[in-house]
């Protein structure tokens, strides 16, 4: 009898707080990281490069257009075409010049590349937290510890900076460059 005693009250505790404890909600939360230097040293650079190759191809397109079209369309429309592709060389130029400032000093100078960017990367990482299941992801340069290979999304988030670079070689380049802001902000 006491034996079962024991043993009952060994068991109130848990049959008492096993129904408190169930109806608590239990959130488990993924954490991952990513190393945010990398991510943005390799991006710009990519991006960098993509876009120039981008508006280099388009405005000899513009330029075999115009010269195969001179003397089939009207002067507003060629002028159109002429505006057109200044335009375009002259966001060339931008880019030209601030992937030249990348190479020789390792800094951009123009805010509107790195605002850009910036939106890019910040898309990628959270597309991917959301995909991979992560609730929170922490940037390995400030001060973090430790972390492990299955939770490191650098490199998942460098691959969904490069689809962005693909889709961005699928569309037109948008001159002047501010437009790429606006374009995106009234996607979301």
């Amino acid at each position: 009898m006491i034996k079962k005693l024991k043993t009952f009250l060994f068991l109130l505790p848990l049959l008492i707080l096993l129904p408190i404890s169930t109806a608590w909600a239990i959130t488990l939360v993924r954490v991952g990281y990513i190393d945010i230097d990398a991510v943005v040293d390799t991006y710009i650079y990519r991006y960098l490069e993509t876009e120039i190759a981008i508006r280099q191809e388009f405005i000899q397109q513009l330029r075999d257009l115009y010269r195969d079209e001179f003397y089939d369309i009207s002067t507003t429309e060629r002028m159109g075409l002429q505006r057109q592709i200044d335009d375009q060389k002259e966001v060339l130029s931008l880019l030209t010049y601030n992937s030249y400032l990348l190479e020789s000093t390792g800094n951009i100078h123009d805010s509107l590349i790195l605002q850009i960017v910036q939106r890019d990367i910040m898309e990628a990482i959270k597309k991917t937290s959301e995909l991979e299941g992560f609730s929170l992801v922490l940037d390995n340069s400030g001060n973090f510890v430790y972390g492990s290979e299955d939770i490191n999304l650098t490199d998942k988030v460098l691959f969904r900076l490069d689809e962005k670079l693909l889709d961005l070689q699928s569309s037109e380049p948008l001159a002047p460059l501010e437009l790429e802001l606006e374009d995106i902000s009234h996607v979301e």
